[in-house]
């Protein structure tokens, strides 16, 4: 079945709810309106079913009827067949998953195994003091358009407090956004670059904790995500969480999850940054940074800003704690 048929049913399904309304002495514009979608002309089927329930004898009427369950009949019936053959290409995934030999394999097949379920760009990113962090992609676009993706995500890595996907570390669930354009409350960087108008992102399990995340946008046979790409989304990590426990499991010594990432935001500051962190770190107040460093209060406190900005913490006992886990790391 190609899956353009679901755009014709569609089509079909507008042209009942056209008749219908027509029927109805209603705007036939009105009732079309923003029937884009399966589900858009479902629910508004759904309604004129509602408002024409019961026998009738005008033979207009029972023509009407029919031809409205008979579109809402066929979006069904590709619905089903869609979903059938796409948790046939889950279990083909799921085996590639499986297959990963170390966690570094894992983070850099997610992507690819994920779109192979539908869909035109995949992140794959680990959650860090809940921050987020980009580790690999996969869009249709190709690798530069991943490159750039990745690059924007950081470092410094944006903390997921104050994005939508913080429902999915806190809470364990996945999330469908529906809104990605206007929405407030996405990552700032990397959606002026991916443009997505919806996403679906579900959490990676693992060690009892979201260790990670995996974003995917614009469904192929589709064009935007659904309740059915979140579920979907969600089946996936959770197999990915499973397998990555295995993997943590067999690990040899120091081949867990990664501790580079902590370390990657030390990139991000300037030399005169990082000597403010070592004196945070060792307890010393603006004042006193200020005159071991020969500068001024203000201008300390604007490093310390920066600094803390590009850590993603919010306070400067956070800053030192990092600073002080680099250290032993690196002992």
């Amino acid at each position: 079945m190609q899956w353009n048929e679901l755009d014709l049913s569609v089509q079909r399904a507008i042209e009942a709810i056209d008749q219908a309304a027509r029927h109805l002495s209603v705007s036939s514009a009105g009732a079309t309106r923003g029937v884009t979608t399966a589900e858009s002309a479902m629910e508004v089927i759904t309604v004129l079913e509602a408002v024409l329930s019961g026998p009738s004898d005008d033979p207009d009427e029972r023509a009407v009827s029919r031809d409205l369950r008979a579109a809402k009949s066929e979006i069904l019936s590709l619905q089903a067949a869609r979903e059938r053959s796409v948790m046939a290409q889950m279990t083909r995934q799921i085996a590639r998953i499986r297959s990963a030999r170390t966690v570094d394999d894992l983070a850099d097949s997610v992507p690819f195994d994920a779109s192979g379920l539908g869909y035109e760009r995949v992140m794959f990113s680990w959650v860090e003091d809940e921050r987020w962090v980009p580790r690999s992609s996969h869009t249709v676009s190709g690798p530069g358009e991943s490159r750039e993706m990745l690059s924007a995500g950081g470092p410094p890595y944006h903390p997921v407090r104050g994005l939508i996907e913080v429902e999915v570390v806190r809470k364990r669930r996945p999330i469908l956004v529906l809104d990605a354009l206007s929405n407030p409350r996405t990552h700032p960087k990397i959606m002026p670059i991916s443009q997505s108008v919806t996403y679906i992102a579900a959490p990676v399990v693992a060690r009892d904790r979201v260790v990670a995340m995996v974003h995917a946008d614009r469904n192929v046979d589709t064009g935007l995500n659904d309740e059915f790409d979140r579920d979907l989304l969600a089946l996936f990590c959770e197999n990915v969480g499973v397998a990555l426990d295995r993997l943590l499991d067999t690990a040899p010594s120091g081949g867990g999850l990664p501790t580079g990432l902590r370390s990657e935001w030390l990139e991000a500051l300037t030399n005169r940054e990082r000597e403010v962190l070592r004196l945070i770190a060792s307890g010393l107040t603006n004042a006193q940074i200020g005159a071991r460093l020969y500068i001024s209060e203000e201008t300390t406190k604007t490093h310390v800003k920066k600094l803390m900005r590009k850590m993603g913490v919010s306070n400067r006992s956070q800053a030192g704690a990092m600073f002080h886990e680099l250290a032993q790391t690196a002992v």
